[in-house]
């Protein structure tokens, strides 16, 4: 090794850099000409594509671990909020056992961007709204009946359809009304005929508190707030029966009883020349010591023909057991074409027989204070409603006896009464029993 080193250290120095420079671009050279080679005979790479699968695998996500929340991540509520507590929408609070209740559909977030509700019966008729199934293969009871509801379902569509254009299909249907023929015959009024129909109509594209009515009944007592707890035969109140006439109208009530109601009315009677007509009613309903029940009721009425108006009307309910109610009415009424009150007192029993039947016992005394025999009329009388087969037919049948005597020369004698009337309701069944108040327990059945 020495050897060598002294070799190289013999070597003339200024030979050195000169080989060494040589020898390094000749080397470079050599690089670049064999790469420049290497790429022109090197292919372009190409993707090839990857082998058929049966099915396509997908790729397992990553499942990020739930974040625990933190406070602040959602707000608080605010118990000043109307949606929230004891203040929350009122539509939200109705009774459940109300059938006028509504029933709301889940909203959006963006009323705007909802957009108006899609109206899948454009261009249908009021009657193909209500159209129901054939009624070849129905009796002629059905068939009546079913174009009676079909009558009434298309009249609360057309007249609907005047303040808006969404169609209310279960609304609509939802209307119901009664039509009753019979005859009541009595030794002092003679034998009086009766034919009266009502119906009530819904409009939900104006307001649910917003219905109109139509029907054929005795329009006096209608008006003033007189009629009694039975529809289908009407009781003689203050002399005789009066000529029925046929009104139309518009009714307002809130969506559920509270105990403290108010409604109201207008309409005029079909009749020439037309006689306009208003009315206001105010009612409270109280129930105490578990088995009473108070109501006092304050009408305010008014007719072109008859002037203004007023009727008081107080109740007294006691409940003895599911089978017996016992109601003490009292009723007063003054208007501009009197110069008295007319007034009457009114003890009815009232009994279940059954599922179907019923019995109401009833005693009776009323008069006027204007009047020369200011006690007009005492009477008894026993009153039975049978729902029949089908269940939609009702049948009444009373007898009874008064000693009626409005004027001096006459003499008080009996009088003996009966009558029979025949009740179909259509649409909606109705309810001919008034909804306790929300602090009166229901009596079971």
């Amino acid at each position: 090794m020495g050897a060598d080193a002294r070799r190289v250290r013999a070597v003339p120095q200024r030979y050195v850099p000169r080989r060494s420079a040589l020898a390094i671009a000749l080397a470079l050279i050599w690089v670049l000409f064999r790469s420049a080679d290497a790429l022109s005979q090197s292919p372009e790479p190409t993707v090839e594509p990857p082998p058929p699968q049966d099915e396509p695998v997908q790729p397992e996500a990553d499942i990020a671990p739930p974040t625990p929340e933190q406070p602040g991540d959602k707000p608080e509520p605010n118990v000043q909020d109307v949606n929230q507590g004891p203040l929350r929408d009122p539509v939200l609070q109705q009774d459940e056992a109300d059938p006028r209740t509504l029933e709301r559909g889940p909203e959006t977030e963006d009323p705007e961007a909802a957009g108006p509700p899609v109206d899948d019966s454009a261009g249908e008729s009021p009657m193909e709204i209500c159209a129901q199934p054939s009624a070849e293969q129905l009796s002629v009871l059905n068939r009546v009946r079913q174009t009676l509801t079909v009558t009434a379902c298309a009249s609360s569509a057309w007249l609907d359809g005047l303040f808006g254009d969404q169609v209310y299909r279960d609304e609509y249907h939802a209307t119901y009304g009664t039509v009753t023929t019979g005859a009541l015959w009595s030794k002092y009024d003679g034998f009086d005929p009766r034919l009266r129909f009502r119906a009530r109509l819904q409009l939900p594209q104006w307001d649910e508190r917003i219905s109109a009515f139509a029907g054929r009944v005795g329009e006096e007592d209608y008006i003033s707030d007189t009629e009694g707890d039975f529809d289908a035969l009407p009781s003689r109140q203050f002399g005789t029966l009066e000529e029925e006439s046929v009104l139309v109208g518009l009714g307002y009530s809130s969506p559920g009883r509270t105990g403290n109601d108010f409604d109201a009315g207008v309409g005029v009677r079909i009749d020439l020349p037309l006689d306009p007509y208003a009315r206001a009613r105010y009612e409270v309903v109280r129930s105490f010591a578990d088995r009473y029940v108070f109501s006092a009721r304050e009408t305010v009425f008014w007719q072109n023909t008859e002037g203004f108006g007023t009727t008081t009307r107080i109740n007294l309910d006691r409940v003895f057991s599911d089978r017996f109610l016992l109601r003490w009415s009292n009723l007063g009424k003054f208007t501009e074409e009197t110069s008295g009150l007319e007034w009457y007192s009114q003890l009815t029993l009232f009994q279940s027989i059954g599922q179907r039947t019923g019995l109401a016992w009833q005693a009776q005394v009323e008069g006027a204070t204007d009047n020369e025999v200011q006690m007009t009329r005492t009477a008894a009388r026993v009153i039975m409603r049978r729902q029949l087969t089908p269940e939609w037919l009702i049948l009444e049948l009373r007898g009874g006896v008064s000693w009626p005597r409005r004027k001096l020369t006459e003499a008080r004698e009996a009088s003996p009464e009966i009558g029979i009337a025949i009740e179909m309701q259509f649409g909606e069944k109705r309810d001919r029993m008034r909804p306790p108040p929300t602090s009166q327990p229901m009596q079971s059945q």
